[in-house]
This record gives C-alpha cells, sequence and structure tokens, in this order.
C-alpha cells in the first residue's frame, strides 16, 4: 500500500515534465459592444435575383424585439446568396431567435447579427424528466450524484475555462478536476466501503495512465492532427493565445474519465461480491474470478463505446465514405483531422479504461487480504 501514496507524487511530476508553461500573448481583437436579447421572426420575405440562377436569392427577415432597451423596436435583416440550406435548418417565422445589436462606428445604423433559435423550453422540459427520473429511481443517491456532477461541471466552467483564456496550459487543472470528479462521485455512488477505496484508486491510476497517455500522444503527433475546427475558432475568438495541444489533450482526458469510473466502480463490486460469497478464497484465484468478469465487462464496455462513438460521429461516418474515393490512399483518411482526433481519443480512453481494470482488482483484493489477516489476528 506504501506504493500507492506515490501516485500523487508520479502525477505531479508528470504534469511538471510535459506540461510547460505557455507564455501568454495578448491579441488585439475588435470588440464591437453588442446588446444581446432575443426577437420574434414576424416576416420572411424572399426576392429572386438572377431568374437564370433558383438560388440567387435575397432573404429578409422582419424581427421584432422582445427584451432590453430596445424592446418592441422593428428591424429588417438581409440574406444574400445561395438558397441552398437543408430544409427545416433555417429560421421560419414565429420562431424566437437570440440576437446581437451593435452600431457601425461611423454613424447611428443598428447592426443585428441573428444567431441560434430559442429552445429554452424543450431543455426545461427535458431537465424537469431528468430530474423526476433521478429523484423516481436513484433517490438520495441518485439526487447527491447529480449534486456531484455539478460541481465538477461548475470547476470546469469556473476554474478550467479561465485559466485556459489566460493562456495558461489546462492539464493540470484538467487532471486535478478529474481526480476531484472521482474522490467525490465514487462514493456518492457505492459509500464508504472497502470497494470504493480501491474503486477511487483504480480509476486515479486509470486518468493518470490516459494523462500520460495523452501527452506522448501530443508528443508525437502534429498539432493540426488533434486540434479540432471548433478549437481554431476558440483561439482566434480569443484576446490570448490559448494552449492548442493543451486544450486537445484536456479533452481527451474528460473524455476518458466516465469510461474508467464506469468500469472500476464496476470492477470493485464484483471483487466485493467474490469476497462476500467466498471469503477464504486465495488471491491467485479471486484475481483469475475477477479477470474472468473483466474480460466479458471488456467486450460489452467496448460495444458501449463503439455505438457511442459511431451515433455521435455519424456525419464524420459519412464523411469518411464520401471521401474514400477509387484511387485515394486510405492512409490520407486515417490522417483527416477529425477521423485521426477521434481515432487518438478513443484509443486513450480504451487504454487507460482496460489498464484500470486490473489495477482495481489488484487493490481491492488486497484491501480484503489484509482485512482477513486482521480479522485472524484478533
Amino acid at each position: 500500500m506504501n506504493r500507492l501514496r506515490l501516485l500523487p507524487v508520479l502525477l505531479f511530476l508528470i504534469v511538471s515534465i510535459f506540461s510547460a508553461p505557455l507564455a501568454a500573448v495578448e491579441k488585439k481583437i475588435f470588440n464591437d459592444q453588442r446588446i444581446f436579447t432575443r426577437a420574434l421572426v414576424e416576416k420572411i420575405e424572399r426576392v429572386e435575383g438572377d431568374e437564370n440562377n433558383p438560388y440567387d436569392i435575397m432573404v429578409r427577415i422582419h424581427l421584432n424585439i422582445l427584451d432590453g432597451v430596445k424592446k418592441g423596436e422593428s428591424h429588417v435583416v438581409e440574406f444574400k446568396g445561395d438558397d441552398n440550406m437543408p430544409k427545416g435548418m433555417f429560421y421560419e417565422e414565429g420562431d424566437t431567435v437570440f440576437v446581437g445589436i451593435a452600431k457601425f462606428r461611423s454613424n447611428e445604423i443598428d447592426y443585428i447579427s441573428i444567431y441560434d433559435i430559442q429552445n429554452s423550453s424543450g431543455i426545461i422540459m427535458l431537465g424537469i424528466l431528468l430530474l423526476i427520473s433521478i429523484i423516481a429511481v436513484g433517490r438520495l443517491r441518485g439526487v447527491l450524484s447529480m449534486a456531484s456532477l455539478i460541481s465538477t461541471i461548475i470547476l470546469l466552467f469556473f476554474l478550467l475555462v479561465p485559466m485556459t483564456l489566460k493562456g495558461k496550459s489546462p492539464i493540470p487543472m484538467t487532471v486535478a478536476i478529474s481526480l476531484f470528479a472521482i474522490v467525490v462521485t465514487i462514493p456518492v455512488i457505492m459509500g464508504f466501503q472497502k470497494k470504493t477505496l480501491a474503486a477511487i484508486i483504480g480509476a486515479a491510476s486509470g486518468v493518470i495512465i490516459s494523462t500520460t497517455l495523452a501527452l506522448a500522444s501530443g508528443w508525437m503527433l502534429r498539432l493540426p492532427g488533434i486540434v479540432s475546427n471548433d478549437m481554431m475558432t476558440v483561439f482566434y475568438a480569443s484576446s490570448i493565445d490559448i494552449d492548442l495541444k493543451g486544450l486537445a489533450l484536456s479533452g481527451i482526458i474528460i473524455s476518458a474519465l466516465g469510461a474508467i469510473m464506469d468500469v472500476c466502480i464496476s470492477i470493485a463490486s464484483a471483487t466485493e461480491e467474490i469476497f462476500r460469497v467466498h471469503p477464504e478464497i486465495s488471491f491467485k484465484e479471486a484475481f483469475k474470478s475477477v479477470v474472468t468478469v473483466s474480460s466479458d465487462m471488456l467486450g460489452a464496455t467496448m460495444n458501449t463505446l463503439l455505438f457511442a462513438y459511431v451515433g455521435c460521429s455519424l456525419p464524420l461516418v459519412l464523411l469518411i465514405a464520401l471521401k474514400l474515393e477509387p484511387g485515394l490512399p486510405f492512409a490520407m483518411v486515417l490522417n483527416y483531422n477529425p477521423v485521426l482526433r477521434e481515432l487518438v481519443q478513443s484509443a486513450i480512453g480504451c487504454i487507460g479504461m482496460f489498464l484500470s481494470m486490473p489495477a482495481t482488482a489488484l487493490i481491492c483484493i488486497e484491501l480484503h487480504m489484509r482485512s482477513r489477516k486482521k480479522e485472524i489476528i484478533a
């Protein structure tokens, strides 16, 4: 067990070696001081331009401001160009949309940008259904689990995000928040037992393994391979040069956290059950039984992860199919940025999850063996 005390030290050394500090460089960006509010789409007009080009259309959107200092004002926003947006994707009359209102510096003309359609009612309904399900099935423990999840999200938004936007490397903070989530969430789910400690240490080891692999991947792969277009948008929109590599690797670490916690809790519970049924079982037999359970769980978890990734990345799968043209090297598809990022993320998450299984089993078995020895001596 003394070796387990070295885990925090090892984690600190890994993060200190690989996450070099980033010198924040402030950028000059234009800030137009927009007022954000809601508006009602009262009318949409389509005026055809070139009669020989059915896609050359002028679209006028008549808006009525619903909130703020400009409440009640009417404005018209014009779009000109190709009207080839998929059906159902454009605004419709009666929609409530979010808008940003700015003024040109040369005069007092309002410049309005239309953003997303308001779906707050749908979000509230889903939230209510989720809360009812948690209370009905999980009861107090379910509510506490949700509270621990919310606390982790708060740390992400109010600690990780501000530090990242200041130009700091997000990797150390990501690891710390992941460990916090493990320490808080697992006891809420499992209670305070031997298996809880084993699951916490096993999950922490999985996070450390995933962090090490993510850092190694960042060292081996060029930056364009793991940075997404969304990250590039954040980079250009921020007033500070953000650590893009650290941001990409932090996302990989966080995405692996859920699967790691899931398997560690399952393995610790299975080990606990084995010792409950066979209290005199030997270390070797116990480990063999847990490995058998892990093998079955491995296949089920891999299917879960595979379908989850395919479901979330279905457009990417279609994009791969579109790029598989005759004569196109398959290696070219694998090195396509969105594909490569998903491959790296999946591989690191799976490796961290798989290696955390035996670590959790060994720790849980060792705890039970020590407890049994104390009972015999007593």
